[in-house]
């Protein structure tokens, strides 16, 4: 009989002191992930006051209960709880964050018109593997990676050879 899954990631807004919360997490050995890219030999964070931990839902918010004005975690639409982050959609975003260059636009905030079309995945080239929406945004045609409700990442001049559609 499989064991049921407990330890999930989680994003959050932090307010103040990241370095701090990320220490205090590793001191519980929580898994934590800041998106940053590194320019000009400094790590610059890709959204800021966004962080990703990984723990019991349960663990987050008794931490949270202790530590009300250090962050806020996003939460299960019509829920107090906080709401998972799903893995695929964690793993693209780290991709493209990890490769991320001037062919990557920082939407920001997850906002639901950015998801029209088909879903789709990219089989060649660096960003092979991820798996987003193709959209139009300012005239041109993006391919979006997506932390649904949390962030979003646009891809500039994906060749179409290198796009299939996704079945749901």
């Amino acid at each position: 009989m499989a064991r049921k899954r407990t330890i999930f990631w989680f994003a959050l807004t932090v307010f103040k002191d990241v370095p701090g919360l990320i220490q205090d997490f590793t001191d519980m050995n929580w898994e934590t992930y800041r998106p940053v890219q590194v320019i000009e030999g400094k790590s610059v964070p890709v959204i800021p006051r966004l962080l990703f931990v990984k723990c019991k839902a349960m663990e987050l918010v008794k931490y949270k209960m202790a530590n009300n004005q250090r962050f806020m975690y996003y939460r299960t639409p019509g829920s107090n709880k906080p709401g998972p982050v799903n893995d695929v959609e964690l793993e693209c975003f780290r991709k493209v964050v990890a490769l991320m260059g001037a062919d990557v636009t920082v939407l920001g905030q997850d906002r639901p018109e950015y998801h029209l079309g088909d879903k789709v995945r990219i089989v060649d080239g660096l960003y092979s593997g991820t798996e987003g929406h193709i959209v139009r945004i300012r005239r041109d045609r993006k391919f979006l990676v997506c932390v649904e409700g949390v962030a979003v990442l646009a891809i500039a001049n994906v060749p179409p050879e290198y796009i299939e559609k996704v079945q749901i």
